[in-house]
């Protein structure tokens, strides 16, 4: 009895102490939206690794552009080759809001920004695994597991957008699926629109929508009724088609469309651009996509045997998306775990496991779901804002921590050579040849004082301007008639590579400055 008194009164002072920390103790949805700090310092090399891309320097630019002239980009004012030709910045808005956090904290404030947008997509992924399985602690597994898959294309660029809005697409279809409910379906065309202004993977939403009616059409027509399968169907229809029609809202109206339309459907860019192609199961974060990839198609072949159509189609699609390309793995990473979840919680309410395992389960559960209520009706959310403030001022201030410093690597991009030519003209005008990996960090660091060959924007340049590019960067034997055709006098290229080799070699180009990363060459006016 004095035991049982004496774990009461234990009992009684932890749940005091609980309800008085209670706004400085996380929920769970809380630790949700710090889950992808803890992975981009566990799972990847620290922040850095969101700026091992340039083209994050041309997005900033675009967004400067815009808030300086207040008009949309209709044509292009970063290269040389293409100046005034005309150009689809099908990623404005995201553009705007890239430039003005790096207003506000430079490229810390890029990465601070991007940051949230994942936690958000975090919060999302964990909520919809909590719906479609109860299990709080298998949700959170869940999306630590997605948010690891995808830091394979964790970049500090639009695209991040896609896969938080397919996210938002799948909690509200999957409540529609849940409730019964299709008016909820009538919020899709409005966020189709904001989408189609961030990002254009806008029809990855309108993907989706078809999916559910097509799985809600044949779930109906195999339990007999035909009536059944076209009403279900007809609402997520509808739906999709008001998604299409709102896509049209954006500056570029149809030829938005077109222009998507003809950049994925050439095959050249998925032979020659690396995020395209199949991811490479060979480096360190590809672990845990194989992990996920399991998952669904186990969960997909769960839910074909009961006859659960939509959730098989969504995982067994996006699985093959995930392998055909990199780039897809974090929408595959979002809209597998609400499928994955469905089938952890039946094969946890199956009789193939012991009975200590499932009472392990339980108590692991009932922890959760104890914190889960506590934890329910309050509504500061101070530990993730005191943990964001946290990052944000080591962000500011990172010292010589280099997980924290939030710049474009050394050894990746030009960066002191940059430098040198910000300093100094080698002729006037400079029309600089380097490799579109390199473009969008220089149109970052000395634009408009210098514009490019060419950038990461592949689809505005075109197959037969890149190649000629590639080709020059191969030192092909055409490479000099290619850059005399565009009037190029400099080029900033790696230290070893095929061309600064080649360029050694000749007496028309000359060596001006070389570090450790990059050389730059000045072509050598002729003597009259």
């Amino acid at each position: 009895m004095v035991s049982i008194v004496i774990e009461n009164k234990e009992a009684r002072d932890s749940a005091n102490l609980f309800d008085r920390l209670g706004p400085l103790t996380p929920t769970l949805s809380d630790l949700a939206f710090l889950l992808p700090i803890l992975v981009l310092f566990w799972s990847t090399t620290g922040v850095g690794w969101l700026l091992t891309d340039s083209d994050t320097g041309w997005h900033i630019r675009t967004g400067d552009w815009i808030l300086a002239s207040g008009r949309i980009p209709r044509a292009d004012v970063f290269s040389f080759t293409m100046a005034g030709r005309p150009w689809v910045a099908w990623e404005w808005l995201s553009d705007i809001v890239m430039a003005l956090a790096h207003r506000t904290g430079g490229l810390a404030g890029v990465v601070f920004f991007a940051v949230l947008l994942l936690g958000v997509t975090s919060v999302c992924i964990y909520r919809e695994a909590v719906a479609e399985c109860g299990h709080r602690f298998i949700a959170l597994a869940l999306t630590w597991l997605a948010l690891s898959a995808s830091t394979i294309h964790w970049l500090a660029r639009p695209h991040l957008v896609t896969p938080l809005m397919a996210a938002v697409f799948c909690r509200i279809l999957n409540s529609v699926e849940r409730k019964r409910e299709p008016r909820l379906l009538w919020s899709l065309p409005l966020l189709t629109i904001l989408w189609a202004n961030l990002h254009g993977g806008f029809f990855v939403g309108i993907a989706l929508i078809c999916t559910y009616a097509i799985g809600a059409a044949a779930e109906a027509l195999l339990s007999g009724s035909r009536d059944t399968a076209w009403s279900r169907s007809r609402s997520y229809l509808c739906a999709a088609a008001g998604c299409a029609l709102a896509s049209f809202l954006n500056p570029y109206r149809y030829r938005l469309h077109i222009h998507i339309a003809q950049y994925l459907g050439t095959s050249f860019y998925f032979a020659r651009i690396s995020e395209f192609q199949s991811v490479d199961f060979h480096s360190f974060t590809a672990a845990y996509f194989e992990t996920l990839l399991m998952l669904a198609i186990a969960a997909a072949a769960w839910h074909l045997r009961s006859r659960r159509f939509t959730h098989a189609f969504l995982l067994l699609s996006w699985s093959h998306l995930a392998l055909f390309s990199a780039r897809n793995i974090p929408i595959f990473a979002v809209i597998a775990v609400p499928g994955i979840s469905v089938a952890m919680r039946e094969w946890l309410g199956s009789e193939m496991w012991s009975r200590t395992f499932k009472k392990t389960q339980h108590e692991l559960e009932s922890g959760f779901q104890l914190l889960a209520e506590r934890s329910k009706n309050r509504g500061w959310h101070l530990a993730p804002c005191f943990a964001l403030l946290l990052f944000a001022v080591l962000l500011a201030h990172p010292g010589h921590r280099k997980i924290l410093q939030a710049e474009f690597d050394k050894s990746r991009f030009p960066v002191d050579a940059a430098v040198f030519l910000s300093q100094q003209h080698l002729v006037s005008p400079i029309r600089l040849y380097s490799s579109w990996q390199w473009g969008g960090y220089l149109i970052y660091r000395l634009w408009p004082l210098l514009t490019v060959f060419d950038d990461g924007r592949t689809d505005f340049y075109g197959p037969a301007f890149v190649n000629e590019g590639l080709r020059v960067w191969d030192a092909h034997p055409d490479w000099s008639g290619i850059l005399d055709r565009y009037q190029v006098n400099a080029a900033l290229l790696p230290v070893d590579s095929p061309l600064a080799s080649v360029m050694r070699e000749r007496n028309d180009w000359e060596q001006v400055y070389q570090d450790r990363g990059a050389v730059l060459f000045g072509k050598v006016k002729p003597e009259r």
